[in-house]
């Protein structure tokens, strides 16, 4: 079963304040005259599509710190990490930043492009996976050293397994328990295992990919960067595979040359802390600023237990 869509609650365009879609307008040298919501992924802040007096367009995301006080963190590293990246890589150009301390917003070219099929498309799959790949190899070493490592950025994501392990909930089934317990045994150290040289996306997943009409992939939002081991962008990835549907995230990973060689034991960890921190978010209230993500959450830990049960021994 594929997780639930976002709720698609954007707010427009018009709805972003004055002085924010003014800055805008100077920054591209003319008016906006049409501005598309472009849906998709969790967020509350504006995402559109511009259409300016001059004939040319651009595309801009836009939120306040009232409106998600989170974002507009991952606004600001996103920011900071478009610079370093180097020149050639698939992704859009960054134009201009507006930051006025609570609206945050990045004025970006816009791409001619379109997000995967979802059930995933195998042809499709197979160009992000390529992609990946080439990416990889193009951000390591990484070209932003000064960066927060993978470890310091994901810490309650990586201590979520070891938490679950020492204090399972009730209703976790006896498999579930005993994976645990057999992977805490190993002693494993997640800062020796993740540490790396490569600056990693973090984030890859069917929303956050266009694939263009030349048969290109273009990589959007770089929010949540950091330099740890290469091959764990690969698996982050497979984890949204394996939720979306329509392909075997276990060949994935055993086939793309940035994890077949990875030990079984370290995806387990991977895939454990995944199960850990979907599912107790999911048994979280209801956030009113995000509607819809708990049962998002719920999906991907269910989607990833049952992927887990089917991996072969490592």
């Amino acid at each position: 079963m594929a997780p639930p869509r976002a709720a698609n609650r954007r707010i427009s365009w018009q709805q972003v304040p004055d002085r924010v879609r003014d800055a805008v307008e100077a920054v591209l040298g003319a008016s906006v005259v049409e501005a598309l919501t472009q849906e998709g992924g969790f967020s509350p802040g504006a995402a559109a599509r511009l259409r300016l007096a001059n004939g040319l367009s651009a595309f801009v995301k836009a939120i306040g710190i009232d409106l998600h006080p989170n974002s507009v963190g991952l606004y600001r590293r996103e920011a900071a990490t478009m610079p370093h990246l180097p020149a050639g890589l698939p992704v859009p150009r960054l134009l201009d930043v507006y930051d006025d301390g609570n609206w945050i917003a990045l004025v970006y070219e816009e791409v001619n492009g379109r997000h995967p099929e979802l059930p995933w498309r195998l042809n499709e799959l197979q160009c992000v996976a390529d992609a990946i790949t080439n990416l990889g190899a193009a951000l390591q070493p990484s070209p932003w050293r000064e960066g927060p490592g993978f470890v310091d950025a994901n810490g309650a994501f990586l201590r979520a397994w070891e938490e679950l392990a020492a204090e399972p909930p009730t209703e976790a089934e006896p498999w579930l328990r005993r994976h645990l317990d057999q992977l805490a045994a190993q002693e494993i150290d997640v800062a020796e295992l993740f540490g790396g040289d490569a600056l990693l996306h973090n984030d890859i997943r069917s929303d956050n990919v266009l694939l263009t009409p030349e048969g290109g992939v273009v990589f959007l939002d770089w929010g949540a960067t950091c330099n740890g081991a290469q091959w764990l962008d690969v698996v982050l990835f497979a984890l949204s595979v394996n939720a979306e549907g329509g392909a075997d995230a276990e060949m994935l990973v055993r086939g793309h040359p940035l994890t077949r060689d990875v030990a079984a034991s370290w995806i387990d960890v991977v895939l454990l802390a995944a199960v850990a921190t979907y599912w107790r978010q999911s048994r979280l209230p209801e956030d009113p600023l995000l509607p819809g993500s708990r049962a998002y959450q719920g999906a991907y830990a269910d989607a990833t237990v049952r992927w887990m049960k089917r991996r072969p021994p490592g």
